[in-house]
């Protein structure tokens, strides 16, 4: 006879078998049930949106920009040219901006101009701000759509070295000069929060040796999102200036070698009909979906 033990423990192990059996079909089921309750919730959320293809997006904003026109107000008739390519392809995935490209406009080689696109569908605007010291009427598709006062005041650069004849070691000269700067970015509401800006230390335009007085732009940016424009002029009297436009609504403060020299407060919106800098809801953005 086998031992008691032996026989307990081998009908323990069959009925432990047996239920492990039973169990499984019941097992199955839940599975089943969690995977087809996980597929109905998948199928409720809404579809997240696809974001559209970079360069379609570039392509229509440079065709918008393409259809604006600016003159210099006054006899004469000086026409504003675009340039083809943008000084700048960028995001601020901060503000959550993921697509956004700025143009400049120029005459005679020195940008006059700057502009910007950002946003898709309804949130798309255009954002300009005058480069000029006189005044700029904006039209488009003939219809009048700005005057822009003067939009910048130069400064005297103290320090700066006296203008290079080479093209190489000018730019070296406008980098070292643009490097002097710091800027900060202040958001005065609900809490005023202090943002320092990155200066891209190439300038934007442009390349040296294309303007009759070396003017380069250069920017200061939010993760690539230009948020002011530092204009350099190195004049052929051997001078240097500089000058500030804004490409946000926020206050800008600016030091030079350490010591504070601008404070622009919040853009309070001025009239329509006399502002350097403004952000137009294009046609485009009312009759999308």
């Amino acid at each position: 006879m086998r031992p008691f033990s032996t026989c307990f423990s081998q009908s323990f192990m069959l009925d432990r078998s047996l239920t492990n059996l039973r169990c499984q079909p019941t097992l199955i089921c839940i599975v089943f049930v969690n995977v087809l309750s996980v597929l109905a919730y998948s199928q409720d959320l809404p579809a997240e949106p696809q974001l559209p293809d970079r360069k379609e997006w570039l392509a229509q904003r440079a065709g918008e920009f393409a259809s604006y026109r600016f003159e210099i107000e006054g006899a004469g008739h000086k026409l504003l040219t675009l340039e083809p390519k943008p000084v700048l392809d960028w995001s601020n995935p901060e503000r959550n901006t993921f697509f956004g490209v700025t143009f400049v406009w120029t005459r005679e080689g020195r940008p006059e101009l700057i502009g910007s696109a950002y946003g898709r569908g309804r949130s798309l605007r255009h954002e300009f701000h005058s480069l000029s010291t006189e005044p700029i009427v904006a039209e488009r598709s003939g219809s009048r759509v700005h005057r822009f006062p003067p939009g910048i005041e130069w400064r005297e650069l103290a320090g700066a070295p006296e203008r290079s004849t080479s093209d190489a070691l000018r730019l070296t000269q406008m980098r070292r000069q643009a490097e002097r700067f710091e800027m900060t970015m202040i958001f005065r509401r609900p809490v005023e929060r202090h943002h320092p800006l990155r200066l891209l230390t190439r300038p934007a335009y442009p390349l040296p040796g294309t303007a009759v007085n070396e003017v380069a732009l250069f920017l200061f940016v939010q993760g690539t999102d230009p948020e002011c424009v530092l204009l350099l002029e190195a004049k052929p009297d051997k001078t240097w200036r500089y000058a500030f436009a804004r490409q946000n609504e926020a206050s800008l403060v600016a030091d030079l070698d350490g010591k504070q020299v601008l404070d622009m407060p919040p853009y309070g919106r001025p009239s329509a009909s006399e502002a350097p800098y403004i952000t137009v809801t294009p046609p485009e953005a009312k009759a999308a979906p």
